[in-house]
């Protein structure tokens, strides 16, 4: 990296980095995906400036760039949680109670409009499938699956997993 760190904020190297990455790829349309893929990796999510930087350097417009992140469920427009917890709603897993563990989870993390919690530790999705419905319902966090949930049993999953993440050993509840 051509960057050098010192006395350098986060977000003044994220900038570097984005723009780094712009300049690599610029004016090549064809790369559009490359690249944000490779701006995700550095900030996690796609705020409007790094939108309209990638549309000026690739030479794309802001509604072709946005029409490709909305498209692709691993494009984020908001910022993400340090941890994903992912819960199936497919076929298996709803008729196995996923709503009401979904539901469940959202009130346990307290989450509002958006899908990631207040201390930004983390972020909800819902998804069609996660291929392991022979021990549905389902859910991950992160690489972590949990199957034949109970609403009680997600929440518990979700407790000892924060616990062990904040070095506390005590998974009692």
């Amino acid at each position: 990296m051509a960057i050098a760190s010192a006395g350098l904020s986060e977000k003044d190297l994220q900038l570097g980095q984005i723009q780094e990455i712009c300049k690599a790829h610029e004016g090549r349309k064809g790369d559009l995906l490359i690249v944000l893929q490779k701006i995700q990796a550095v900030l996690g999510y796609f705020p409007q400036w790094a939108i309209e930087m990638v549309a000026d350097s690739l030479g794309v417009t802001t509604s072709e760039i946005f029409g490709v992140l909305t498209f692709y469920n691993r494009f984020h427009l908001t910022p993400r949680g340090k941890h994903t917890i992912r819960c199936c709603r497919g076929t298996a897993c709803h008729f196995k109670g996923s709503a009401d563990i979904i539901e469940a989870v959202r009130n346990h993390l307290k989450l509002g409009d958006g899908d990631t919690t207040e201390d930004s530790f983390y972020s909800l999705e819902e998804v069609a499938c996660l291929g392991a419905c022979g021990i549905a319902p389902v859910m991950t966090i992160d690489e972590d699956t949990f199957g034949n949930l109970t609403e009680k049993e997600a929440i518990g999953a979700i407790d000892r997993h924060r616990a062990k993440s904040s070095g506390n050993t005590d998974s009692s509840g």
